[in-house]
């Protein structure tokens, strides 16, 4: 019997998701993976000093001991612990070019990032999310590079309302015994989970994190927040979302009616990240969905995804 629980646990370990990877920023084909979307993070301090970015100063915050590193415009930001591998990251915001109906102070930390080589000191609204919980770096036993994988300690850690972390568990069996509520499945992306979504929801209560799940396992999580902010002239790490009332509806069945509205009058700032190497692999069966959308808007859905994909495609072949 023990036999087979070893082997069982074995299988487990083998059949499950593989965390061998960080990317940044959605699309709908791997055709421009690095170059438009699915940006691919540094996941060791080697990597992230190979390709040129920055070691700079943090904004305040919990896990005080992870060192930041960031790329031209600040845009993401990764941290990694004291061994050298990843163990968090930051979004960023500039403060002048960000417009939002909701007080930024009520969800982000405001950061005045110093003057660097060839970056003039600049204020930015933040929002970091820890793939290390405090008590576990605590203790000595942060992500470890020869582990190799992105998650190590069971889940992301995220601030709630109250400031305070909380944990979004890495499986989707215990993230349905959170407040994290299960709504669609899109390709490339997965089932989302929203915390305390319901049709009730005040708008300017909405968390600016969610999650990403795919075969039962966390693959990523999302960033959202109603707004928007000037295109930048670096990468653009934010995601184009060209009819957010239908998206958010499509997406979030059960969202309340103010998000769809206020997201197509004020617009909405999305990201989503990613813990494989492969996110375009990520598909949606069935059950995948809380709600799956009518049939008309799941037609529209795949017909602007094929689009994509066919122009993405030409845009690769004619790029050389």
């Amino acid at each position: 019997m023990n036999c087979v629980i070893v082997i069982l646990s074995i299988v487990a370990t083998v059949c499950g998701i593989q965390y061998d990877g960080l990317r940044v920023k959605f699309g709908w084909t791997d055709a421009l993976a690095d170059m438009e979307y699915f940006f691919k993070i540094p996941r060791t301090i080697a990597e992230v000093e190979n390709e040129g970015w920055l070691r700079t100063e943090r904004p305040p915050g919990p896990l005080p001991e992870l060192r930041m590193y960031c790329p031209p415009g600040r845009g993401v930001c990764p941290l990694y612990d004291t061994a050298g591998f990843v163990a968090g990251l930051m979004v960023a915001i500039p403060v002048e070019d960000f417009v939002s109906v909701v007080k930024p102070e009520k969800k982000f930390i405001k950061w005045s990032a110093p003057a660097a080589e060839g970056e003039p000191a600049k204020d930015y609204w933040t929002a970091t999310q820890y793939f290390v919980s405090e008590e576990s770096l605590k203790a000595g036993a942060g992500p470890q590079v020869e582990n190799g994988a992105t998650l190590q300690d069971g889940g992301v850690w995220v601030a709630g309302h109250d400031l305070r972390l909380m944990r979004i568990p890495s499986t989707e069996a215990e993230l349905n015994s959170t407040t994290f509520k299960k709504q669609n499945c899109i390709p490339n992306m997965g089932t989302h989970y929203y915390y305390n979504m319901t049709r009730d929801l005040n708008c300017e209560e909405l968390l600016p994190w969610f999650a990403l799940t795919t075969q039962g396992d966390l693959v990523g999580t999302g960033f959202q927040v109603i707004g928007k902010v000037t295109k930048r002239k670096q990468r653009e790490w934010f995601e184009s979302i060209p009819n957010p009332k239908q998206s958010i509806q499509v997406t979030i069945p059960f969202a309340p009616d103010c998000l769809g509205d206020w997201g197509e009058k004020y617009g909405v700032i999305s990201m989503h990240i990613y813990f494989v190497n492969d996110p375009w692999n990520i598909q949606c069966k069935s059950g995948d969905s809380i709600k799956p959308a009518p049939a008309i808007d799941r037609l529209l859905l795949n017909g602007y995804r094929y689009a994509n994909q066919i122009s993405d495609e030409v845009y690769k072949l004619f790029s050389g």
